[in-house]
């Protein structure tokens, strides 16, 4: 294991206290994270230099400076979920020999951004851009898990739940008790055939820092799936969605992150 550098590792401790409060004095800072006074004044020194910090001369209070609005304007500019997730996405397909999708929410629908497909087997697949309801089987799931209750109500009374199949979930009560049942597990499973005949899915939820920014969705054919989504399948789009997420801003999945996996 690489040694860290004590001095950087004390200069992002005082960046990240700023997560906690807007702005912080020299003592408060020695207080809060245990710094000897001279070495945190040399590091809030340098970080003022190079405009991460700005400390104001009244107060002498330090608060995030204008270095860091650059830096995370072009950390958002360059996060490209599609880029991000493509790796796992390949690793997935490889593992467990099924489809996966890479879908984003808007309005109503569900659209699929990309896609890949397992070599040398007979699978479920759909097009890049083919549009699905939000209520289809759990990729919808996903998205409407985490958004307000007032929200997915909207959009029940608006749309309906439609039976697709008879497996399909269409009392809204039901449906909003799996919501809480997707927010208790971070995954949701289609073991019932709700979307498509024949056709069994786990999906899992890709978080940002606004919630959830897109889900991958892994598809088989009953015969070869089994009951239910295999605990094989459900923890390999897990912990993808884990790693992916860590990409994307959502810092409660950054101890967990896997190594990406090599194409």
């Amino acid at each position: 294991m690489v040694a860290t550098v004590s001095a950087v590792e004390r200069g992002i401790q005082i960046l990240r206290s700023f997560e906690l409060q807007d702005e912080y004095s020299l003592t408060e800072l020695v207080g809060l994270l245990s710094l000897n006074k001279s070495t945190a004044f040399g590091i809030l020194q340098t970080l003022t230099d190079h405009r991460f910090l700005i400390r104001d001369e009244h107060t002498l209070r330090y608060r995030l400076g204008p270095a860091l609005i650059r830096l995370g304007y072009l950390a958002h500019e360059q996060t490209d979920v599609r880029r991000i997730a493509a790796p796992y996405m390949e690793a997935l397909a490889k593992e467990l020999r099924k489809s996966v999708l890479l879908g984003t929410f808007h309005q109503d629908q569900l659209t699929v951004i990309d896609k890949v497909d397992p070599v040398g087997t007979l699978h479920v697949s759909a097009a890049i851009g083919q549009r699905i309801p939000f209520s289809a089987g759990s990729f919808g799931r996903v998205f409407l898990a985490w958004l307000p209750e007032e929200h997915v109500d909207e959009l029940i009374a608006t749309h309906g739940l439609v039976a697709f199949t008879p497996g399909s979930i269409t009392d809204p009560e039901e449906y909003k008790a799996q919501l809480a049942l997707v927010r208790e597990r971070g995954y949701a499973v289609d073991d019932t055939e709700e979307y498509l005949f024949g056709v069994r899915a786990v999906s899992v939820p890709l978080m940002g820092l606004d919630g959830v920014v897109a889900a991958l969705t892994v598809v088989g054919f009953t015969s070869r799936t089994g009951d239910q989504p295999g605990e094989q399948a459900i923890k390999a789009a897990v912990a993808a969605a884990q790693a992916i997420s860590a990409q994307l801003g959502a810092e409660e999945f950054e101890p967990d992150q896997p190594e990406v996996p090599r194409q």
